[in-house]
């Protein structure tokens, strides 16, 4: 089935590449609005999951939300388990990783995430601020 490309798709398209780029559905939306007032979340949605079905895009499961990567080619990334924030991760992509898996279970793997946790700059800056903080009450 052809798609159309339509100029809401390439607004949406728009808003989620980009180098590091990592943005919710909301956010894209709200993205999005800033250029086209009057498109609606549902069609944010539709086309976010139609691109990544196209391999334009991909989607990470987050435990609360679903984060949407403009970066196709496949990549690790770290999470911030404070504030929920996703970027890529420098590190090389195992793709023996791939092979290993297929070879145990006879499966073609397509690609695999892996998805690291810690906590990002912004939060450990803002721990240590909130800690001088009660050092000086005390």
């Amino acid at each position: 089935m052809i798609r159309r490309n339509t100029m809401q798709k390439q607004e949406i398209l728009r808003a989620i590449t980009g180098e590091g780029m990592h943005r919710t559905a909301e956010e894209v939306f709200q993205e999005v609005q800033k250029t086209d007032p009057a498109i609606g979340l549902a069609t944010v949605y539709r086309n976010l999951n139609l691109m990544c079905q196209e391999g334009l895009i991909q989607k990470l499961g987050g435990e609360d939300s679903v984060t949407y990567d403009g970066n196709p080619k496949p990549h690790d990334h770290i999470r911030c388990i404070k504030c929920g924030k996703i970027m890529d991760a420098p590190s090389e992509y195992n793709a023996e990783m791939d092979a290993q898996l297929e070879q145990r279970t006879g499966m073609k793997v397509i690609r695999h995430t892996v998805i690291y946790q810690g906590v990002c700059t912004e939060c450990l800056e803002k721990e240590e601020r909130e800690e001088e903080k009660k050092d000086t009450w005390n």
